[in-house]
């Protein structure tokens, strides 16, 4: 015996979906999370491209609806940290969460993706003190002033439009000639007087004591340098997968993702993985849910065997 049919590991859409979908085909799932239920969603300040919501949806909301469903259909979510999986003697699984100790027959790894460190001087030394890699969490501590902002994607930019409505001013620092995100997202920010774009530009170091004073910044194309003067650096490039629990355990590949076939399945046979910690072509909230309702379609195959 067990004390569960599944432990899914993470509480983001692609948790919460498989938690949902194993609820209504009667197994007994939990969902444990370290941090906040919603994942990446929780800190998005709007969602815009999620089907079903002609109006944008602020990212907390919307994983608040997410963990109320997942709660209508009986599914319990543990806020612990977790220190280890064991694939046991008889095929089962143990899961060490904060000195408690759970079983289950199978596995859904939803533990997703974290920032990546832009890895320069000043950075790591000012974090917290003007640093920061969330514009949500951390906007309002800059109300009135002079922010910069470092990245060319949908997260960068979606960062900027929520901070030039609490902030004096936004420069967004990206190191190509182009954006990367949606091209609705640029003209928009683009049409705003209080944004500015410096494009094929280079973030050298953050430059501060005991806060934030600016950006170092060279032009790839003229080599000039320059200090962009600001009180807070959002620093949005790009995502890191949070493998650490299986690192050691499945199958990843050369960034760290999770390897799986088309049906979830890892290369430890009763351990799934779905959303952004897995080796794909996209990660969007849609995708993270649709991983989430694959893989526990496929766990539930895999405990009527």
């Amino acid at each position: 015996m067990t004390d569960y049919d599944v432990i899914i590991i993470g509480a983001g859409p692609a948790g919460i979906t498989a938690g949902i979908y194993l609820a209504r085909a009667g197994r007994k799932a939990v969902i444990i999370e370290a941090g906040v239920p919603g994942g990446q969603v929780f800190i998005n300040h709007a969602v815009e491209n999620y089907p079903g919501f002609p109006e944008a949806i602020s990212g907390s909301e919307l994983a608040g609806r997410m963990e109320k469903q997942a709660a209508r259909f009986g599914v319990e979510i543990k806020n612990l940290p977790i220190s280890k999986i064991t694939k046991l003697a008889d095929g089962n699984f143990e899961v060490e969460a904060f000195s408690q100790k759970f079983t289950a027959r199978a596995i859904i790894l939803a533990t997703g993706s974290k920032p990546k460190q832009l890895g320069i001087p000043g950075e790591e030394k000012l974090f917290g003190v003007g640093v920061s890699y969330c514009s949500t969490c951390d906007g309002m501590f800059f109300k009135g002033k002079d922010v910069v902002v470092i990245g060319g994607g949908n997260s960068a930019l979606h960062g900027a439009e929520y901070l030039e409505r609490i902030c004096n001013s936004v420069t967004i620092i990206h190191r190509r000639d182009e954006f990367r995100g949606d091209v609705f997202l640029v003209k928009r920010l683009k049409s705003d007087s209080k944004v500015k774009m410096l494009l094929s530009t280079n973030a050298l170091e953050v430059v501060g004591d005991k806060k934030t004073e600016g950006v170092k910044v060279k032009n790839i194309k003229t080599g000039k340098e320059d200090v962009v003067k600001c009180e807070g650096v959002f620093i949005y490039v790009g995502y890191e997968p949070q493998n650490a629990l299986v690192k050691d355990l499945v199958k990843l590949d050369e960034y760290g993702y999770v390897i799986t076939n088309t049906e979830l399945s890892t290369s430890l046979k009763g351990l799934y993985a779905a959303g952004d910690v897995i080796q794909k072509s996209y990660r969007q909230m849609v995708t993270a849910v649709a991983d989430g309702c694959v893989a526990a379609l496929n766990a539930d195959k895999f405990l009527s065997q």
